[in-house]
């Protein structure tokens, strides 16, 4: 069954097909795109404001670092960049320039709703972590031009300071364990407060972003 999420499922690839879209003007690639995009929409739950993680349903795709919320036969939820809202609403922001609906921007708007609600406390890393979920709220102020997160992302940066000061680096390894790497380990979690620190000369590497051209 194909996954829902922006790393390994539809909300990714739809972002690239409408990004092929926005560069060839082929039709085919939009229709391709509004399919992943209403097959992710059969998936969404208005209660919980987040998209169904359909690993449950897949057998062996899941690691010890990457759990979805739920018990044994139940819908599971996730809010991380890999998986559920927060990448979700990063990849639907990251489409707006070539398609934006009132739609997407519904889309988004509850999506970034259940990531400010749910998706931090975890860890510290980009993938499924609190700076990927803090790096995207950054992003839709930027993408949607407006401050409307700022007070939010930095009370949220503050308090990830703390915790770093307090308890060290917590990457998306299992337990924690201080690893080299982008996504999961301590390169991420420094890139992330590079971003943090001049947003406007450092790309979102979450949306692959091209460089910057100052």
């Amino acid at each position: 069954m194909p996954l829902t999420g922006f790393a390994y499922g539809n909300a990714g690839i739809a972002l690239s097909l409408f990004q092929l879209y926005a560069i060839s003007s082929e039709q085919r690639f939009l229709t391709a795109a509004l399919a992943a995009v209403e097959y992710e929409t059969a998936h969404y739950s208005s209660q919980q404001q987040n998209w169904h993680d359909l690993r449950n349903s897949r057998k062996n795709t899941r690691t010890n670092t990457e759990q979805p919320n739920s018990n044994e036969g139940e819908p599971a939820y996730m809010v991380s960049w890999c998986h559920g809202a927060a990448g979700i609403a990063l990849a639907r922001l990251g489409s707006l320039a070539s398609y934006p609906t009132n739609s997407m921007y519904k889309e988004i708007e509850a999506a970034l709703e259940t990531t400010l609600a749910h998706g931090f406390g975890a860890n510290h890393s980009l993938c499924h972590g609190d700076l990927g979920n803090l790096d995207i709220l950054l992003s839709a102020d930027q993408l949607l031009a407006t401050d409307k997160y700022q007070a939010d992302i930095q009370r949220l940066a503050a308090m990830l300071l703390q915790s770093i000061a307090e308890q060290g680096w917590i990457t998306g390894v299992p337990w924690g364990l201080e690893t080299p790497g982008l996504l999961t380990g301590l390169a991420g979690i420094g890139y992330a407060f590079l971003r943090l620190a001049a947003p406007t000369q450092v790309p979102s590497v979450l949306l692959l972003a091209p460089p910057i051209q100052q």
